[in-house]
């Protein structure tokens, strides 16, 4: 039997504790708060709110404590979000982050994993297997179980380790999940992180006066990468070369919390409704576009045609 049409994300659900600032303090210095704010967050939940805004078939597997918010459930479910794959903690609270936004973009990040601790011992959740597994920050050894078991179910496997690339997997850990992604997402630094990690040699190109690596070596192992540049946009590389598409112009950057997971709600969005992958790109940077004009991660209106007119 064919995985469902469908998208399941797996990572953390959370609440952000969002602090606004002039500009992020170096080493030894503090910066004054303009404003601060409490809102509901999480990439997976992030991810997950923006493809079933537009309409996409979603799944969430998470691990929160008993403390998540009643509402937090109820938005997700008025987004289409099914949440049958969560798991409750009955010990951990839920997970939660703090961050500092610059007016620029640039943030900062602090974030209490909580509950997340538990998601290395969960299962596999086989009885949900979707068209795309999209595998957010997520425990190393939970992320290479869900690659290699829903991968043998059929499922496309993204890959998507976030800044936990960074303090949570070695070389040992992104080989194993690797060996079963069909796409790596992740930022500039992301990916020339995993690049480095890797021991892959790679050439530079220029996109939107930016330079960008390019490593070929990465397409004897996954299929695709897709890569953000915030301000300038996202390429899609695979083994053919690399298509870019622009950002979309926003007249200010309100706070870009949640501007990536956007942006992959949207990709996950478009592809499922057979739009091929240098299109989606497209819908993904529309989503981010909304993201970052609106305070916290999923303030922001987001309707199919809404996105179609856009684009048009």
């Amino acid at each position: 039997m064919p995985p469902e049409k469908g998208l399941l994300v797996c990572g953390n659900l959370n609440i952000d504790m969002i602090y606004r600032v002039q500009r992020l303090p170096t080493e030894g210095r503090s910066t004054p708060i303009l404003g601060e704010g409490k809102v509901f967050g999480g990439c997976g939940g992030n991810i997950a709110m923006a493809a079933g805004r537009l309409g996409a078939r979603v799944m969430l597997s998470s691990v929160v404590g008993k403390d998540l918010p009643r509402e937090y459930r109820m938005k997700l479910g008025s987004a289409g979000v099914d949440l049958a794959p969560l798991k409750v903690s009955d010990e951990l609270p839920s997970p939660y982050c703090i961050v500092l936004s610059a007016p620029d973009g640039k943030q900062a990040y602090a974030f209490n994993m909580g509950s997340m601790k538990e998601q290395k011992d969960m299962d596999v959740p086989l009885e949900h297997v979707m068209r795309y597994t999209h595998i957010a920050t997520s425990d190393p050894s939970f992320t290479e179980r869900c690659a290699r078991e829903l991968s043998m179910k059929g499922s496309i496997i993204s890959f998507d380790p976030g800044m936990e690339i960074f303090f949570r997997w070695d070389r040992s850990s992104l080989q194993a999940v690797l060996e079963h992604t069909d796409i790596f997402f992740g930022n500039l630094g992301e990916w020339e992180y995993l690049a480095e990690q890797m021991g892959w040699s790679g050439k530079e190109l220029i996109l939107e006066g930016r330079s960008v690596s390019y490593f070929r070596e990465a397409f004897d192992v996954v299929r695709y990468g897709v890569i953000t540049l915030g301000e300038r946009g996202a390429v899609l590389m695979s083994g053919e070369g690399t298509h870019h598409e622009k950002a979309v112009h926003v007249d200010e950057v309100v706070d870009a919390t949640g501007a990536g997971d956007a942006f992959r709600g949207g990709f996950f969005a478009a592809l499922l409704r057979g739009i091929p992958m240098e299109g989606a790109l497209k819908y993904g940077n529309v989503l981010g576009s909304l993201a970052v004009s609106s305070e916290g991660p999923q303030d922001y209106e987001a309707e199919w045609d809404a996105i179609e007119k856009i684009l048009k």
